[in-house]
């Protein structure tokens, strides 16, 4: 177990070493030991007072999160943890209509090789309130169902780890951007945009999916590095591809991707 442990260890800091020579960010990212105790299962409601939109900012160092619809207030959150030092931190204040959200993991640079760790974050929102959601995670997974709520805005960070972001039907995005490190991550773009939307992607170590709509306007400029790009159902012009509906629909998706090492999918809709 202790040369499993070692070995684990060592390779989370060489995928660190990995991400800092792509110019990838992993902030202050640690390797860490941590205490085990009972397991505690917390929920907290955040009333949206009398913001008018808000704000969200979700910082996770390690752990599982799930963001989702189906909150009547701005926020219903369920924390599921066993180390009492990461006792969730949940922060809301309003100033001329203007709401600020903050759920942060204490010691959020902290990534342990623990297995018997249990950390989840399950985060839903009120689908009617406008929110500009920042989100980090170092090192995890994460299913980020957005495609049921008002936001405006989403910037993600994932250090290392398997990420799901489902953003189809949303109505309301008009910029995306993703910075990834080491893992595989799928992005669901499909729907019936109704107004222009902007989407920059860093790509790292591992696998990106992207999957787009067939009848709104979608242009990929792609700056390679040294990954590999496949697409289904686009035509390429250089580093351009468009699909069929690209200036024909009166509203575009217009991405721009730094691919890293790996595989990138860019896949149309059936």
């Amino acid at each position: 177990m202790k040369t499993q442990t070692t070995q684990l260890t060592l390779l989370i800091i060489i995928v660190a070493a990995l991400l800092v020579s792509l110019g990838c960010a992993v902030g202050n990212l640690r390797v860490d030991t941590v205490t085990v105790g009972e397991l505690n299962k917390e929920t907290q409601t955040v009333e949206a007072g009398d913001a008018e939109q808000v704000r969200v900012y979700i910082k996770m160092g390690t752990g599982e999160l799930k963001v989702n619809h189906g909150a009547e207030a701005l926020m219903r959150a369920n924390f599921t943890y066993n180390v009492a030092d990461w006792k969730p931190q949940v922060d809301y204040t309003v100033a001329d209509g203007n709401g600020r959200l903050n759920i942060r993991q204490p010691s959020s640079e902290q990534i342990s090789v623990r297995s018997d760790i249990r950390y989840t974050w399950d985060l839903k929102f009120n689908e009617e309130i406008p929110l500009d959601m920042r989100i980090e995670c170092g090192a995890g997974s994460g299913e980020i169902k957005l495609g049921q709520l008002n936001v405006t805005r989403v910037d993600a960070k994932f250090s290392a780890g398997d990420f799901d972001i489902d953003l189809g039907d949303n109505q309301s995005l008009e910029h995306l951007e993703l910075d990834m490190g080491a893992g595989d991550i799928t992005v669901d773009l499909t729907g019936d945009w109704q107004q222009n939307v902007e989407v920059y992607i860093q790509g790292g170590i591992g696998k990106t999916i992207l999957r787009l709509p067939k009848d709104i306007g979608v242009r990929v400029i792609v700056n390679k590095a040294i990954g590999k790009i496949n697409t289904r159902g686009l035509t390429r012009d250089g580093d351009v591809y468009v699909n069929a509906a690209y200036g024909v629909s009166p509203v575009t998706v217009e991405i721009n991707i730094q691919s890293g090492i790996g595989e990138t999918l860019l896949e149309v809709a059936e």
